[in-house]
């Protein structure tokens, strides 16, 4: 397995794992009454900057000859393959917040969901470029 594949699955499941458990407890917070907690949104920012950098290192410290070899055109195709789904993904479901945006949402509801929307996006970006980098393995 290569390094920048690694650093897909890395990607893959440390935002699923931790988003989740941010959208659970957001879901959970507003189904309570309880107000917008700024504090779990950096957070959970933090939280994934840490995760991601701390096995990203790790990974490279593994095998650097392979962290530090440049990208190769297969890869840099699996790249640009592996964004176009996510991207009209992206943009279609952008949109369709926005229509339901104009309805009286709370805020929050409106971050929210715009949010879920951009990591679902970047989720199944990973989730592609580990499907590319199996298929031409």
């Amino acid at each position: 397995m290569s390094f920048r594949e690694k650093t897909a699955w890395i990607s893959f499941s440390s935002l699923s794992v931790i988003y989740a458990s941010y959208f659970w407890l957001a879901f959970h917070q507003r189904s309570q009454g309880s107000g917008p907690q700024v504090a779990g949104l950096v957070g959970t920012i933090i939280a994934l900057v840490i995760v991601q950098v701390v096995l990203n290192v790790a990974v490279a410290i593994i095998d650097p000859r392979d962290a530090k070899a440049p990208r190769d055109e297969r890869e840099k195709l699996i790249d640009l393959r592996a964004t176009r789904l996510p991207y009209a993904a992206l943009a279609g479901s952008v949109a369709c917040a926005c229509i339901f945006g104009a309805f009286n949402a709370p805020i929050i509801f409106k971050t929210n969901a715009l949010l879920f929307l951009l990591v679902i996006a970047e989720i199944l970006r990973s989730g592609c470029q580990i499907i590319q980098y199996r298929r031409t393995a």
